[in-house]
């Protein structure tokens, strides 16, 4: 049975862009009679803001965006995180890194907007020093493929797009790519549809999942909304949030921005029966690009700061 998610972070209302991913995975899920879970990926407490979990569900809910069982918060999920951290230790490759943001400025490179690190604390002891990550050592090449249901074949050397990513800190916290594998196992989750800036994050958490092995879900990387200066839409660019006032105009406006050609006397109907055409009328091939075969140099890197 298809499973799929929508895992925004509660660090503010949703915006065009993030209203976009739900509908494209709420659309692909139901129009195979899956599920749909919504996960608030709330680890970072620095990022939450308060009472936009409730916001964002909110939004969902007058958009015709209607989830299946109860909202998941990562933040209530640390002891099972504890459990999988040993695993993960077991299974991986993990070594400590002392390393300070400008430290790691001073001798990595930028690819993007991604700092791409160099291994240092590989080769320099962290004897004595304060420990602020733990890393997976990735191995030199690292190849690894996934492939999307919109873009193709998507493949890329993991060790010179992303360098040796952190796995947790100090205290414990994982990673979102690692949170992320183990609360998509425990949901059951074999869909996952996102945002194409997302395409790096796909391909570290497939890789960890093929060391560890267990399955990839399947993969739709949706086109990214952009604003007038050809920036992704998002909370750090001041993007918009939607108003659920003008609920279906925005809809409409989400199956058009997805290729959708939903006709236009559409556009005054109840966010319902919106929604039910999306879903009947659902078509990853009208999204499709014309390339069989892309790299993840191809999208914008990026951390994760907008709806998953």
């Amino acid at each position: 049975m298809y499973v799929g998610r929508f895992a925004p972070t509660p660090s503010g209302p949703l915006h065009f862009g993030s209203l976009v991913t739900a509908v494209g995975s709420y659309c692909d899920a139901r129009s195979k009679k899956g599920k749909w879970v919504v996960r608030l990926d709330d680890l970072d407490q620095e990022r939450n803001v308060k009472g936009a979990d409730s916001l964002i569900l909110n939004t969902l809910d007058s958009y015709s965006l209607h989830w299946d069982g109860e909202p998941i918060y990562q933040s209530k999920q640390r002891s099972l995180y504890d459990g999988w951290r040993h695993k993960f230790v077991t299974e991986l490759d993990v070594y400590p890194c002392a390393c300070s943001r400008k430290k790691i400025r001073e001798h990595s490179a930028l690819i993007g907007d991604e700092w791409i690190y160099s291994g240092f604390c590989k080769t320099h002891t962290t004897k004595n020093k304060i420990i602020r990550s733990y890393r997976i050592n990735l191995p030199q090449p690292c190849p690894v493929s996934i492939d999307d249901a919109r873009l193709g074949l998507i493949t890329d050397d993991l060790y010179k797009s992303s360098g040796d990513f952190v796995l947790f800190r100090p205290d414990g916290t994982l990673s979102y790519h690692l949170a992320s594998i183990v609360d998509d196992y425990h949901c059951g989750i074999n869909h996952v549809v996102r945002g194409e800036d997302l395409l790096l994050s796909s391909l570290r958490q497939a890789k960890i999942k093929n060391i560890m092995g267990q399955c990839n879900p399947k993969f739709l990387h949706l086109p990214l909304a952009r604003n007038k200066e050809g920036q992704k839409l998002s909370k750090q660019n001041k993007a918009k949030s939607v108003d659920s006032n003008l609920a279906s105009s925005t809809l409409f406006d989400a199956l058009n921005f997805l290729s959708q050609e939903p006709p236009r006397e559409l556009q005054t109907e109840n966010t319902n029966d919106i929604m039910a055409w999306a879903v009947e009328n659902w078509s990853i091939r009208n999204m499709r690009r014309k390339e069989n075969n892309v790299t993840a140099g191809v999208a914008a890197r990026s951390t994760h700061n907008q709806a998953d």
